[in-house]
């Protein structure tokens, strides 16, 4: 019982699909990668534009002429920040 070798064009087929599955793995990795970055980037933007409008707040605060009237504000500005989302 001698089993024949399988036909050349069957090897090649089976390489060559490997190879095919390979490649479009990476391209969706890629892409998914370049997503990722983008996503990153505009989350970053965001939060930055979040701080300077908290930075903000903070400067009108200390911007009165009382103490008590910079730490109100201030408490006030905290109270707003832990009951926003």
């Amino acid at each position: 019982m001698n089993n024949p070798e399988p036909p050349a064009y069957l090897i090649r087929n089976w390489r060559g699909t490997l190879m095919a599955a390979l490649v479009g793995l990476l391209i969706a990795l890629a892409m998914a990668m370049k997503w990722l970055v983008e996503f990153q980037v505009g989350a970053a933007e965001e939060r930055r534009s979040l701080e300077a409008i908290a930075r903000a707040a903070q400067m009108r605060c200390f911007e009165l002429a009382s103490h008590r009237a910079t730490e109100a504000c201030r408490a006030a500005l905290e109270a707003k920040r832990g009951s926003a989302p």
